[in-house]
């Protein structure tokens, strides 16, 4: 079969003159022309995105075939765009959904936009760590009423971890409830045993997957899966037609063609010299005195997430990232308060991996030499206290306070640390003493916010009416 990327090369050497958007005419003022001249708008042959009947329709049903899904569809606006029309597709306004409270924000965001009524459940904390787990059926099964219309659970989550898909699908499926997987952070794992099952594997019904975060995709490329008779596709794919781009990049959609490509005649292999690299790194960080590799939940983690513990009392994961950076060239995905996270992917060399092990194994030795420093407590997370619905929230009056004397008002905006992206505040919900804490703690360690109108954190948008002061 003919590829998109292929066609799209094949078009770009016929120099037809382009009397058609972009304006930059193929890359013809020499700013970025070789990528430029495959950047094209919807013309005869290339089919239509929001209405595939030729090259897109036949790309798509190939990536079905690869993911096993019964359906796929591309996002070039990233999985954000793919979490907000699964949500659209599933609640209308004032209906039940149940969300893990470590959600991605566009999980929220979806939220506002529907007018949906959520119920929170909090994932596991993992033990002497700042970050939570998976979420269990048992909390699944106490959150689901008779008027819950979906479930959404990220899995894996920022830091690798997995649900038991399986086990909650079952449940939700026996009362006609529509499982959402967000595992953008997954969609490399059904290449190799290596990893955990996929969401699709145990039966959720519709799976959004960052295909740039893990495997050969520039950023933004993205899919949503589908499979089951309990999604409204209809209205699935009238919510994309709305949150995707009328003007999607072939550049994008050429991407994503390729990369189902190389995984189809390719992936093999690479994903077999990949695991072999993985398992050789965490050989070498047994002689580590320090700094921890994480390895627990070996059967239900994401093992190509590098999460590097570490002794607070010498050294944040923002200062070990600092140093990584500036010492070594190395940057990582993320620092937080007690650990830092390496992403890897098929695409890392036996190189890569060589200096990251160097690196975090003269770091180990001397951080024994260093000042010994206050330890930040673990984040605690808490259910949020709701006042009103995060969409009403989001339209209602607003004031702006001093943040440090918000406590007992209705926060009008979100607070999310970035990243991870996942909000510790919402809008329509109570701000409470151990937020303020919370956040000051994290504002010392220098993490950023997004989400709030002032991002420094001395003042936050609170519901006119709602302010204590």
């Amino acid at each position: 079969m003919t590829t998109l990327y292929k066609t799209l090369q094949h078009h770009a050497e016929q120099c037809y003159y382009p009397f058609h958007m972009p304006g930059h005419k193929g890359g013809r003022l020499g700013i970025f022309t070789e990528i430029l001249q495959q950047d094209i708008t919807e013309i005869e042959g290339f089919d239509n995105l929001h209405q595939p009947n030729g090259i897109l329709l036949e790309s798509q049903k190939k990536c079905a075939d690869i993911f096993g899904a019964e359906e796929s569809f591309y996002l070039v606006n990233g999985s954000t765009s793919g979490i907000l029309s699964a949500v659209l597709s599933a609640c209308s306004e004032g209906e039940e959904i149940v969300v893990a409270r470590n959600c991605h924000k566009s999980v929220y965001s979806a939220l506002v936009l529907s007018g949906a009524k959520p119920v929170y459940v909090l994932p596991e904390t993992i033990p002497q760590s700042d970050f939570l787990g998976s979420v269990s059926l048992k909390q699944v099964q106490n959150a689901v009423t008779k008027n819950t219309k979906a479930v959404i659970i990220t899995s894996p989550t920022y830091e690798g971890i997995t649900s038991d898909i399986q086990a909650i699908s079952d449940f939700v499926h026996k009362k006609g409830i529509l499982l959402i997987v967000d595992e953008a952070h997954g969609s490399h794992m059904k290449f190799h045993d290596f990893f955990p099952k996929t969401a699709l594997e145990q039966c959720a019904d519709i799976v959004i997957q960052s295909l740039h975060k893990t495997l050969p995709c520039p950023t933004q490329t993205a899919v949503l899966h589908i499979q089951g008779n309990i999604a409204n596709r209809k209205r699935l794919r009238q919510a994309l037609d709305m949150l995707q781009t009328s003007s999607p990049s072939y550049i994008f959609l050429s991407a994503i063609d390729a990369c189902c490509d190389w995984l189809q005649k390719r992936g093999k292999l690479a994903f077999d010299d990949y695991v072999k690299k993985l398992e050789w790194f965490y050989k070498q960080s047994e002689y580590w005195k320090n700094i921890i590799l994480f390895k627990q939940y070996d059967d239900c983690r994401d093992k190509g997430k590098l999460i590097l513990q570490l002794p607070q009392m010498q050294m944040t994961g923002i200062e070990l990232n600092d140093i990584l950076m500036k010492r070594y060239h190395l940057i990582l995905e993320m620092g937080y308060l007690s650990y830092s996270i390496a992403m890897t992917s098929p695409a890392d060399t036996q190189k890569g991996f060589h200096m990251l092990a160097h690196a975090i194994t003269q770091i180990d030795n001397d951080i024994c030499n260093m000042k010994s420093k206050t330890i930040l407590p673990p984040i605690k997370s808490t259910l949020p206290i709701i006042k009103c619905l995060p969409r009403e929230a989001f339209f209602a009056q607003k004031k702006q306070i001093a943040f440090l004397e918000s406590t007992g008002s209705v926060s009008g905006e979100f607070v999310i640390p970035y990243p991870p992206g996942i909000p510790i505040i919402a809008p329509g919900e109570l701000i409470t003493e151990q937020h303020i804490k919370q956040i000051n703690m994290l504002k010392k360690a220098n993490i950023s916010f997004v989400g709030c109108y002032d991002n420094t954190l001395n003042h936050i948008q609170v519901l006119k009416g709602s302010e204590t002061i």
